[in-house]
Formats: C-alpha cells, structure tokens, sequence
C-alpha cells in the first residue's frame, strides 16, 4: 500500500516536472483549460449565456441576406433618436456596428441627423405621434426607399394624452405600415411595442397602446406581409426587457443600459427577418450603400466650398471695384 502511493507521487513529480520543460504558450493553455474546468465544476448557479451574447456573435461570412446594402429607416420619436443616452446615441450607433460587423454596407436614412456617430440619420422627431409621423413619412419614403425599416412609435401618444392619448392606435399605425410598404414595396418592416412607463396613468395607455399594435402586427403577418414584432414590454415574460428600474430621471427616456436592452430586442428581430429570407437589396436610387462614405464625402465637399468661398469674395469685390467707375462714368454722361 505505501509503495503503492510512493509510486503514484513519484509519477505525478515526474509529469509535473515534464510540464515545467513545456514552452511557456502550453503552459498558460493548460493552466486555462484547468482553470475552466475548475470554474464549471464549482458553479452552481444559472449561467446566463444569453447575456451580452451579441458582443460575441460572430459575424456571417457572406452578410445577411448573402451581403446586400442595408438602408435603413428608424421610424419614431425621442425614443428613437436616443434622448437622454450617452452621446444621444441610444440603440441605432449599437445595431448600426452590429449590421456593419455582419459584412453589409450599412446607410441610415431619414430627414433628421441625430446622434454622436457618423451616419446618423433618423426619422424621428422629438414628442412626435404616430399621425404626424406618417405626415412626414411621406415627404421621404419614396424619394429614399429603404429596404429595413424598424418602428418604435406611440409613446409620444402616451405622453400626450390630453392631445392624443390610446385612442385609435391601431387604425393610425396600420396606416403608417400599409404606406410605407405602398412607398417603399422592397422593404422588410419591424415594429416594435412600447417600453414601460413609471407613471401609472402612461402606463395604462402603454398597455392599451402595445395591445393595438400587436394586433396589427398580427393581422400584417396573417396576410403574408414581411413583418415582425420586437416586443419590447417586460409584462409578456420575456427576459431582457426595459423595467422602471432602466428609465432615467426624466421618467421618460432609458438610460443607457435600458437603450442597449431596445438594440438587443431589434438585433434579435433583425435575424428572424434574415433567416426567413425576407430581406431584398434595394431599389438603386442613386442613394450610397454606404453612409458613412456618403458623410464623409459632403464632408470634403463642404471643405472644398469653403477653401473655394475667399476666392469667391475676391472675385466679387474687384467686380464690384470695376463697376462702380462705370457707374460713375454713366452718370456724368
């Protein structure tokens, strides 16, 4: 029995010293592999793989949709633009490099610019309700017409209820999907419910407002139309939803954390739609594929006109010189 445990030490010395001859990259690869086991074998509680797991997604090798330019429409409110985030980015910089690392060229289109980030163009407007938001949609979706569309509207109906309130939510926002397929017929459209609200009178309306526009989605899926719906409220019992515990000190706006949850959800709906094949290149309108190559080409441009503006001036001014003789000269004739 002792000889027996002598040799085993004598073994192991003899394997540990073997180790100490290996090159030290084999040396931290099995010290690791020691190190995860070890980690595994002592955890007891849920691993929650699901979190953050789209900053460790690999990107597709041909893109989604075999690598088609994706121009893209955020279609909404404040929400939308990201009032109140980190350089008012909220969640369209973070889906923006998620589509970008997928291998597509990316251009955010809209009549609106907001955001610390390159391309960020929006349509999207402060306190805006869905009616309005379909008046201005139609002064842009046909001139542009985006192939992926992703909606976030009727807070602002919510926050607004004295104006405008749950009332009609439904008919007001099958109109805006209904013309913004009429618009733009290559486009893939996802909408999205509202996200919670601390203040119990907007939550009441966010609850009636989210059932209305599940059911539109609903009858738009039943009908064959390319539509999906990011469900953003945390009262279906899905994980990884915005609480009151991610809305900022306006009782309004996610902070930061609350926009990254949104991004998710959209990242999440923006998958389903490439895995049922519905998204198609679009229309070629003279529009770039790519936005921040367009931005920085008005960029130079803007560069070039304003070194071209004191030649200009000069230009002007000796004109102005060689006109006023003549003028003189007229009037003494």
């Amino acid at each position: 029995m002792g000889n027996a445990t002598v040799s085993g030490k004598m073994k192991m010395l003899s394997v540990l010293g073997r180790c100490s001859q290996l090159p030290l990259f084999y040396k931290f690869t099995i010290v690791g592999v020691f190190t995860l086991i070890l980690i595994a074998t002592l955890h007891t509680g849920p691993v929650d793989f699901r979190e953050r797991w789209d900053q460790l997604r690999r990107p597709k090798k041909n893109g989604l949709a075999d690598g088609v330019p994706l121009r893209v429409m955020f279609i909404g409110a404040s929400m939308t633009l990201g009032e109140h985030s980190t350089g008012e980015r909220g969640y369209r910089k973070q889906i923006r490099d998620w589509l970008v690392s997928q291998g597509n060229e990316v251009n955010y289109v809209g009549q609106n610019r907001y955001g610390d980030f390159l391309d960020n163009d929006v349509q999207a407007f402060g306190a805006q309700p869905i009616k309005p938001t379909l008046d201005r949609c139609k002064e842009i979706v046909p001139q542009t017409q985006p192939n992926l569309i992703l909606i976030n509207a009727g807070s602002s109906d919510c926050f607004q209820q004295q104006h405008w309130g749950p009332a009609f939510i439904l008919q007001k926002m099958r109109a805006l999907v209904d013309y913004l397929f009429e618009a733009s017929p290559r486009a893939t459209i996802i909408m999205s419910t509202i996200i919670t609200s601390p203040w119990e009178n907007v939550e009441n309306c966010v609850t009636s407002a989210n059932a209305q526009i599940r059911q539109v989605a609903q009858d738009l899926i039943r009908e064959g139309k390319p539509v999906v719906l990011a469900e953003m409220h945390h009262d279906q019992g899905l994980p990884h939803r915005v609480e009151v515990k991610h809305i900022g000190k306006d009782k309004m706006h996610p902070i930061d954390e609350g926009y990254f949850l949104m991004g998710d959800i959209f990242i999440e709906s923006i998958q389903d739609v490439d895995e049922k094949g519905w998204i198609k290149a679009p229309v070629n309108n003279g529009i770039p594929f790519d936005g921040e190559a367009e931005r920085h080409a008005e960029e130079l441009k803007s560069e070039e006109q304003i070194k071209e503006k004191p030649d200009e001036q000069a230009t002007g001014e000796a004109k102005k010189d060689e006109e006023k003789p003549k003028a003189r000269r007229r009037r003494t004739m």
